[in-house]
């Protein structure tokens, strides 16, 4: 019993990993190696939830201080979206400037390090969601050139449409582009494997019995966010029943947690006269604003990561805001959001907070934005937050001084 106060959060856990600390399989490994080979132009392609995405980070780190690594992922709609993808990505405000301004600062900045010797790649994430003007965008910068030489270098990713929805609008510059392949649906031992670095990581191999690693591979169909979200929920499954080792029966327990969360379509596998899980959260919702305009409206999950990432659920972009900043946890009585250890805090209703219920109207700061909450009024009644602090592996943060300067994150 005392081994499951031990278990760390599974939200970190699964939490997305830095680029250089990654999985890879003999697929991945191939990948890698191919594409490592200098070349302007480099596509892999390959399924949802392959990890194509991961595999090109994980690419970027390994040029170590010699690379500037920028990324932009889709969907986008036109040039300056675009753009401003990668003037963020350089840490660098594109607001308010026009497509022209974005476009030469750009420039500066790709000139600056061609002064300094050092290669800029652009990492492209869901190429298959870009539209005609933003691919015409990257072709514009894969023709530009600085002393007769190219000034980037792009490697785009997306499922096995992406190359002819590249070719069609970039045929120019596609052409002879080498295509890598093989990062198909992951097998059972990529998966179990996979689960098994995971967990490793915190050394919790001992909170899963073989059998429901392996439950979790067939029921994941070969997708390693599947794997992700069905391990995830066992755990939580597991601190709930307070036993010491998550078996079949907890996976089916998570398994139907996610059904009634989300609709997932997954194997259910469930034995008859098995326990109802308990239902998922209300939906809900939390309106984006900036300087008073709304910017979205988005819907609540079991789990919603905000930060200035692209890879985040929410994505807030500004320097002021760290990659990954917050998560908010959806339980069946309701939300709680944990602060990430961010440098610049999250303030609810204008207190600094660091973990806490959230409600309706409730109005959260981070950076320049102003986050909404939208959730049934009962909510207010309960408290979601779990007996133990799932979180609490994430540093407390010392109370600011009072008039102490916001940090800029670099």
């Amino acid at each position: 019993m005392g081994e499951t106060h031990r278990l760390v959060s599974p939200a970190r856990v699964f939490a997305r990993p830095t680029a250089d600390e990654i999985w890879l399989g003999a697929a991945q490994r191939e990948a890698l190696s191919r594409l490592s080979r200098p070349t302007q132009v480099r596509i892999v392609v390959g399924p949802p939830s392959s990890g194509k995405s991961t595999l090109l980070q994980h690419l970027g780190t390994q040029l170590g201080a010699n690379a500037v690594v920028l990324q932009c992922r889709g969907p986008k709609e036109d040039a300056s979206a675009v753009l401003a993808s990668l003037l963020l990505s350089a840490d660098l405000a594109p607001w308010d400037l026009s497509q022209i301004e974005q476009r030469n600062l750009l420039t500066v900045f790709l000139q600056q390090r061609h002064s300094q010797n050092r290669r800029v790649l652009v990492l492209v994430d869901d190429a298959h969601d870009f539209k005609p003007a933003a691919l015409e965008e990257l072709e514009r910068l894969l023709v530009f050139k600085i002393d007769k030489k190219p000034a980037l270098e792009l490697l785009l990713s997306g499922p096995s449409g992406v190359v002819k929805h590249w070719g069609e609008t970039c045929g120019r510059v596609a052409a002879g582009a080498p295509v890598v392949h093989g990062l198909g649906p992951a097998t059972l031992d990529d998966l179990t494997g996979y689960l098994d670095w995971r967990l490793g990581r915190f050394d919790m191999q001992s909170f899963m019995t073989p059998i429901a690693l392996q439950m979790i591979a067939r029921l994941s169909g070969g997708r390693y966010a599947a794997a992700d979200v069905l391990c995830q929920m066992s755990l939580l499954v597991l601190r709930q029943l307070a036993l010491e080792r998550a078996d079949a029966r907890v996976v089916r327990q998570a398994v139907a947690a996610l059904v009634a969360r989300q609709g997932a379509k997954l194997e259910s596998d469930t034995a008859p006269g098995s326990e109802r899980a308990p239902a998922g959260p209300p939906q809900g919702y939390v309106v984006v604003s900036r300087a008073g305009k709304v910017i979205s409206r988005v819907t609540l999950g079991q789990r919603t990561l905000i930060g200035r990432s692209e890879h985040n659920d929410i994505c807030l972009p500004s320097p002021y805001l760290s990659r990954h900043h917050a998560v908010i946890v959806g339980t069946p009585e309701g939300y709680y959001l944990v602060d990430l250890n961010s440098v610049n805090g999250v303030l609810l209703n204008g207190q600094r907070i660091e973990r806490t219920v959230l409600c309706d109207e409730d109005v959260l700061g981070m950076g320049p934005f102003r986050l909404k909450m939208q959730v049934p009024e009962w909510l207010t009644q309960g408290n979601p937050l779990p007996e133990e602090p799932s979180l609490t592996d994430t540093a407390v943060m010392p109370a600011p001084q009072e008039n102490a300067a916001v940090r800029r994150i670099k």
